[in-house]
């Protein structure tokens, strides 16, 4: 099998980006990066070792001077052009497996919630904006689905901090994905990005997610939608506001509860960081869905990368 593809070979890698759901400008670009891999190897695929990467790699800064993260650019589709050889018992391993470079400009993760401070976080929620709504304060005719839409956001906010959903996953998942019996919710493949993975719900979610499915979602504004998180039904108003605006209002109440929270994605940061200690990368690339392990290395605690730039002055990838 030549690393120059045949044109069988090259079908079958675009059938596996397109699988993927990459774009054609991404699948595009996977393919030309492999094609300067080959120009330069001149090799048969199953011989390619690790060393071969690194040489290419040290080709790429010394000779053709490429900055850190086209270097690294070019890394990430040889790592997805050798999992689809391997996806295809063509190689054995991927030989870019471990390899990572130095002087990237990293994700600086905002503050990391540990898992007591994000259960602390939705207890705090339901305590005050469920328990304690003091909805008293609001006209009577307003009262009523003031309670549902709260309701509806705590259940929301269940999925960002156990199971590290993206807001677009939030507003996307069907009542279907939800497996009361099993105690698990699916996820789908994205249009665009993440993968599909299948994640157990928490064992204080599974109550409060029947009596939402029961109880509250049926007196949501309903369109015959499937969708699992509804809109809220605005009083003597024909249109109804969406779950989209109540992800808005759900960041303006958690802010009010802990000065430390900044937004939405910074719960999926905290729960995919604290997976990686907790489960390690591959299992934490599973659950977040990634597509790539790079993705999730993003999320390595602060005090960890560090520690590991020290380690790597040894090692010049």
């Amino acid at each position: 099998m030549s690393i120059t593809k045949t044109p069988a070979e090259a079908l079958g890698f675009t059938e596996y980006l397109n699988q993927n759901n990459y774009s054609p400008v991404t699948a595009k670009e996977y393919h030309r990066q492999t094609e300067l891999f080959a120009a330069w190897y001149n090799g048969e695929a199953i011989n390619t070792q690790k060393k071969d990467i690194l040489n290419y790699l040290s080709y790429l800064k010394s000779v053709k001077q490429l900055a850190p993260i086209s270097r690294n650019n070019a890394l990430i589709a040889l790592r997805h052009y050798f999992d689809y050889l391997q996806q295809q018992n063509h190689v054995d391993t991927n030989p870019t497996n471990l390899i990572k470079l130095r002087g990237l400009n990293r994700r600086k993760l905002k503050h990391i919630f540990d898992l007591e401070e994000l259960t602390q976080l939705a207890d705090n929620y339901y305590h005050i904006f469920i328990q304690n709504h003091e909805l008293n304060k609001l006209p009577k005719n307003k009262r009523h689905t003031a309670l549902l839409s709260r309701q509806r956001n705590y259940q929301i906010l269940l999925f960002f901090i156990h199971q590290g959903l993206t807001t677009r996953e939030v507003l996307e998942l069907q009542t279907d994905d939800i497996q009361l019996n099993k105690a698990v919710v699916t996820i789908p493949k994205g249009t665009t990005r993440g993968n599909a993975r299948t994640i157990q719900l928490h064992a204080t979610q599974i109550g409060s997610l029947m009596h939402y499915l029961h109880e509250v979602r049926p007196q949501l504004a309903n369109d015959q939608s499937s969708l699992l998180f509804l809109p809220t039904p605005q009083p003597h108003i024909e249109t109804a506001n969406s779950a989209q605006t109540a992800l808005i209002k759900l960041a303006a109440q958690l802010k009010t509860l802990d000065s430390n929270f900044s937004n939405l994605p910074q719960l999926r940061a905290s729960v995919i960081t604290n997976w990686i200690k907790t489960h390690g990368l591959r299992k934490a690339q599973y659950l977040a869905g990634h597509k790539s392990i790079v993705s999730t290395e993003e999320y390595l605690p602060n005090d960890i990368e560090e520690l590991a730039e020290d380690i790597t002055k040894f090692n010049p990838f």
